[in-house]
């Protein structure tokens, strides 16, 4: 078959892929997006989905950009305003409020496949997007400087750069022969769609106990997401349970702060931390979990994804300014060495986290509650608060003292 050609090639048409598409395609650049699996149509009749994430400000004006934002709202998103964290034995106990940083709130709450199908409306509208959709690429390579993508199809297509937006599996980031540095947490991560008896919250709280952290992030009315960290057995014991078992169990083990609550839906995963060992090559780019997945327990996933697509979005932009070969690696190393730094010391933050949370050590309680104690301080408040929308502030003071010391 006659290969068809463009400027960019992005693998995996997720909220990253798909949101990478819809800002180079503003540039002007000839855009393909192969995606498995189109995105259902959104009713609200239907069940919210147990994959959300908290988008900060950066990843909400990203989506601004090219009106998904507009696309998320008018489907459905729940604002949080506040956030509260806590020691379950201790003193430790602080809540942040978005006016602390002169903000109206501190993020959203979205069901991830609301947030794909807002950038997947904004891009059938694109004429310099073209959606590919069942397609799953078989064998992406490099030859003569052009990058190539083959499908299951038989189609052959060509671009300048190929983009690995595929998940944490990539398969293009292994045909292209990057390696990966990976380890296993020994936690493993319930999720439970839960209605409350409460009326819908802004808050989103995580109180610390020896096991793990208990979180609660509201949904839109009287919904909202129950997280339990916990040793993968028991993890896995809990999802066994019935619903109403479940439920007893959340009950017993979980702050009052929720109320009654009824168990509607639930899944767990395993935790696992992973970073590429490059994120570029000549015409190659990876972004989002195919280049990093982290401990999820500051929910900052996805907006470091969102935040790969800022940086990259810009190199390419200056780059093409400057009469630049933009998908070659040395324009691209600029991009590497933005993100690359950035994301490593998130994940070596949710280390210190973990490792400093999630254990019965009576030094590091008196460290933890200590800090905690410290975040009410008005500056350092204001710092942590930025941080965790992921915006750009200093690192935590402890956390790369708190890491070495384990």
């Amino acid at each position: 078959m006659p290969e068809t050609n463009f400027d960019v090639l992005i693998c995996g048409g997720g909220m990253t892929g798909a949101g990478l598409a819809s800002v180079l395609a503003q540039q002007g650049l000839k855009i393909a997006v192969f995606e498995a699996q189109q995105p259902d149509d959104f009713d609200l009749s239907q069940a919210f989905d147990l994959r959300i994430s908290a988008l900060g400000p950066q990843t909400r004006s990203v989506l601004k950009r090219t009106q998904a934002w507009q696309n998320i709202i008018s489907m459905r998103a729940c604002p949080y305003r506040q956030m509260r964290v806590w020691e379950m034995q201790g003193f430790g106990d602080i809540t942040f409020h978005a006016n602390q940083v002169n903000a109206s709130e501190l993020g959203h709450i979205v069901e991830n496949r609301v947030t794909q199908l807002a950038l997947w409306q904004v891009l059938d509208k694109m004429p310099e997007v073209t959606l590919l959709c069942p397609q799953k690429p078989l064998k992406t390579y490099r030859k003569n400087a052009t990058m190539y993508v083959e499908t299951e199809s038989g189609e052959t297509f060509t671009g300048k750069l190929l983009v690995a937006a595929d998940g944490g599996q990539s398969m293009v980031r292994q045909a292209f022969g990057i390696g990966v540095n990976r380890s296993q947490y020994q936690q493993a991560c319930l999720v439970v769609g839960v209605n409350t008896e409460l009326g819908q919250q802004d808050i989103t709280w995580q109180r610390f106990t020896s096991t793990g952290p208990q979180a609660f992030l509201p949904l839109p009315g009287q919904h909202g997401s129950v997280v339990w960290y916990h040793q993968a057995d028991e993890v896995r014991r809990l999802y066994q349970l019935s619903n109403a078992q479940l439920q007893a169990e959340i009950m017993a083990h979980f702050p009052q702060e929720l109320g009654n609550i009824e168990v509607l839906s639930k899944s767990y995963f395993n935790l696992q931390k992973q970073h590429a060992q490059s994120y570029v090559q000549d015409g190659l780019a990876l972004i989002g979990d195919a280049a990093h997945i982290i401990n999820p327990l500051a929910g900052q996933g996805v907006n470091l994804g969102f935040q790969d697509i800022s940086s990259l979005d810009a190199v390419i932009a200056n780059s093409r300014a400057a009469g630049d070969e933009w998908w070659q690696a040395k324009a691209l190393s600029e991009y590497q060495r933005q993100r690359m730094w950035s994301n490593r010391l998130m994940m070596q933050t949710m280390d210190a986290f973990y490792h400093g949370f999630s254990n019965e050590n009576t030094g590091l309680k008196w460290l933890r509650n200590g800090t905690l104690a410290l975040a009410k301080l008005a500056p350092i408040k204001r710092n942590v608060i930025r941080y965790a929308m992921g915006m750009p502030a200093s690192p935590m003071p402890w956390a790369k003292f708190l890491k070495k010391s384990l």
